[in-house]
């Protein structure tokens, strides 16, 4: 997979390792300077296995995730890259007309051009060879099964300029020679013998000409025949050109470069440059033909990682929920634990460090246990696409790249150590004669110059957005600006005094409904704007938001509304009232969750 979200991976991955390599540094450094910290935030792994276990399991989701989708990436990237190399094998740049003939096929030049190339890159160190040929598609038929294929590569090969090119093998490795064959002899490849159901010695009947031609099968092979498809045939140029009435003529000039299959593609630049003059004024064109099929398949394992990443970002949303949630009771558990601390003399600094190390233990495992089991779960998911789509002639051979999975680690890791920081800043505002007496915190909204200045910039940045999204008729960008500012609105005002349950009211069933509204609405509003896999996870999220907001803030009437309801069966009333205390108290929890 060489690029992920249009970024390639080799710069994403350097990019994370700095930032991973930054981040322990830095928590390497506080841990020197405090070491009692640093054993106080530590001794709770060990000393709590079956705990540690279950928070593992949960921090590694998101890890999990990426590193599969990196994984089922890398798979049919690779996947790919060998169905184009079996067609394409050695052939790195092929020459043609700039024009092909009517019937779509490569129209036919002089054979004189052949010489040409050949000489303008005699100096060229990245060339291994240069060869004339002449390909036709047409059908074909056995004569003594009947059988019949109606698209047949044909190719016409000059084995005097074949060398550095593929060789034809059969299924003995034994290498087949075109210039041992006679005029009315031809290879064809083992696909398709299977197809007609026929052998050596056999008779072929090929439709080139209005006079079809019968050719003996001189012997089958397995590989080689490049390029062309799987069903494909192979005789000496002179016979193809013959039987097309095009002596003294081709109709593709093929080049190989210096390297294996793989590497000599790295050259085409280089050698497209020196041919460019060469072809001035010919009519002939060149074609990157490998490196083409490479940037093809590149893209598309780029494509399938971003569509899983794409439909796995809500459970790697709920990832980083979980691991906040985690944290949160944790530091609910631990109450009176943080409480003696802070009596003792340690300052809310302290207490962040603790959270911290805590959990960059936690993420640093979670991390590595997640990107093996990526892997495993890729493998699991790459067999059961091979069986969704056993139909698909692409033969899916299971692969993943060492760069992947570091940067499923990496991506893990800071994942989940933002999230912990985020939550130990939280966990370590806390009363100490609260916390040791483990008496609930009130309730206090502080409005500070910080709290306003969010408030204002929130509606005023998705203002921003939703301009940007108009203007460039990004249907994401515009939705997601305007709900902002949807949000930003209520609880600026909750801000100057709007209560709570009519801020969160407004701003969810806002979102709800600006979301659900039905898609004509927006596309006779706006008819041009442009959307893709992205407003799937955007949507959701705006949804659930909403959703989660208008229930939690007006779960007490809905609570109410089922006491009513349900009232009326015996003993019913006081088991709803206790099941929901505790919910309906920790509502952030609860919303959370």
């Amino acid at each position: 997979m060489e690029k992920l979200f249009g970024i390639p991976t080799s710069q994403l991955m350097v990019a994370l390792l700095v930032i991973f390599i930054i981040g322990v540094s830095i928590m390497a450094v506080v841990a020197i300077r405090n070491p009692v910290i640093f054993k106080l935030g530590v001794r709770n792994a060990p000393r709590r296995r079956a705990q540690t276990a279950l928070i593992v399991l949960g921090l590694m989701l998101a890890t999990l995730l990426f590193s599969a989708s990196f994984t089922i990436g890398d798979t049919l990237n690779n996947s790919i890259r060998s169905e184009a190399l079996k067609q394409i094998g050695m052939v790195d740049i092929i020459v043609q007309a700039e024009t092909p003939d009517p019937s779509g096929q490569p129209a036919y030049f002089d054979e004189a051009y052949f010489d040409t190339v050949r000489e303008g890159l005699a100096g060229v160190p990245e060339v291994a060879g240069v060869a004339p040929l002449a390909t036709e598609t047409a059908p074909v038929v056995a004569l003594q099964t009947g059988l019949n294929e109606p698209q047949v590569d044909i190719l016409g090969y000059a084995e005097e300029w074949m060398n550095g090119f593929d060789q034809l093998e059969n299924e003995q490795g034994t290498i087949l020679s075109v210039s041992d064959l006679t005029q009315d002899q031809m290879y064809i490849s083992s696909e398709l013998a299977i197809e007609l159901d026929v052998d050596t010695g056999d008779t072929v009947i090929v439709y080139l000409m209005s006079e079809p031609a019968d050719l003996e099968v001189a012997g089958l092979y397995t590989k080689g025949a490049n390029p062309a498809d799987k069903l494909s045939l192979v005789m000496p140029l002179t016979q193809l050109q013959a039987l097309t009435s095009n002596e003294g003529r081709i109709n593709s000039i093929i080049i190989t470069n210096q390297g294996d299959a793989i590497q000599g593609a790295e050259h085409t630049d280089v050698v497209i440059s020196r041919l460019e003059p060469v072809l001035e004024g010919t009519g002939l064109e060149t074609e990157p033909l490998k490196q083409d099929a490479l940037d093809d398949a590149d893209e598309a394992g780029s494509t399938f990682s971003t569509i899983f990443l794409l439909f796995g970002q809500f459970s790697i949303t709920a990832g980083i929920l979980l691991i906040f949630l985690i944290f949160i009771m944790l530091a609910a558990e631990r109450k009176q634990e943080l409480g003696m601390a802070r009596a003792v003399g340690a300052q809310q600094g302290h207490v962040i460090r603790m959270f911290a190390f805590e959990g960059a233990i936690y993420a640093l495992v979670a991390a590595a246990v997640g990107s093996v089991l990526g892997v495993l779960v890729g493998w699991g998911m790459v067999r059961i696409i091979a069986i969704a789509f056993g139909q698909v002639d692409l033969d899916l051979a299971f692969s993943f790249q060492w760069q992947s999975v570091i940067m499923a680690y990496t991506l893990g890791t800071v994942f989940t150590f933002v999230v912990v920081l985020i939550s130990s800043w939280r966990a370590s505002r806390l009363n100490i004669v609260r916390a040791i007496r483990d008496i609930p915190e009130p309730r206090i909204i502080r409005k500070s110059i910080r709290g306003l200045i969010l408030g204002i910039l929130l509606p005023i940045m998705g203002l921003f957005i939703a301009i940007y999204g108009f203007q460039n008729e990004q249907l994401a960008a515009w939705m997601l600006g305007t709900s902002l500012v949807i949000i930003g609105i209520p609880l600026l005002a909750r801000r100057f005094g709007l209560p709570d349950r009519v801020a969160y009211t407004v701003a969810g069933l806002g979102l709800v409904v600006w979301w659900l509204l039905p898609p004509g609405i927006m596309k006779s509003i706006l008819p041009e704007m442009q959307q893709g896999m992205e407003m799937f996870f955007l949507s959701g999220i705006m949804l659930v938001l909403g959703a989660v907001w208008t229930i939690i803030y007006n779960s007490d009437l809905l609570i109410a509304a089922m006491v009513r309801l349900f009232g009326r069966i015996r003993g019913m009333p006081p088991v709803l009232k206790t099941a929901v205390s505790y919910p309906l108290h920790n509502r952030f929890r609860t919303g959370n969750i």
